[in-house]
């Protein structure tokens, strides 16, 4: 039998990359005292998880684990913003959102308000209710694009409807606007 060689390669599993780094951060099936170095196996782990298997979530996990200092590891905001990165470049839809937000404050990156409003939407298109919110705001307040009260209320109405509550105080605020872009806005906000 002369199979193709890649039917016979191994394919990385990352399911069991993931569960293994998380017996290294809890200890779980670990018969000793956890210490540092088993922090950095975990960690090892999970960015094998994305390198070999180009798992998102363990990207954006480890962006978290970074970003919020889980399971004991220190916080690196340049890590997080890396990994977060990562996920976001994948389509991982919370990294979008994050990384775009890191573009917006500065965090582990330059600010660069045109990168924001980009990451923005592209997770406000995938989905992400918030990232709408982001996105209006950029328009009203001129970050990254000309400012826009009309657009604005455009972008605040589509995770309004979602029942975002900012969204829909923005729209009150911008009631005079948003009632002649949008008809039939007073409904949604119960003005």
């Amino acid at each position: 039998n002369n199979n193709n060689n890649n039917n016979n390669k191994i394919q990385p599993f990352a399911p069991a990359m993931k569960r293994i780094a998380q017996c290294h951060f809890t200890g779980n099936g670990i018969h000793r005292t956890l210490t540092k170095t088993d922090q950095k196996i975990a960690i090892q782990w999970l960015a094998t998880a994305y390198s070999l298997a180009k798992d998102l979530d363990a990207a954006y996990e480890l962006a978290q684990i970074y970003e919020h200092s889980l399971h004991g590891v220190e916080i690196d905001i340049y890590a997080a913003a890396e990994w977060s990165l990562k996920a976001a470049q994948g389509g991982h839809l919370e990294a979008m959102a994050d990384y775009a937000m890191c573009c917006e404050l500065g965090c582990g990156r330059d600010v660069s308000d045109e990168e924001a409003l980009n990451w923005y939407m592209k997770a406000a298109n995938a989905g992400h209710v918030a990232a709408n919110y982001c996105v209006g705001e950029a328009f009203e307040e001129a970050r990254g694009v000309p400012q826009s009260d009309e657009e604005a209320c455009l972008w605040y109405f589509k995770a309004a409807k979602q029942g975002d509550e900012d969204s829909k105080r923005a729209l009150k605020r911008l009631h005079d606007i948003a009632r002649i872009v949008l008809p039939g806005v007073a409904n949604l906000l119960a003005v």
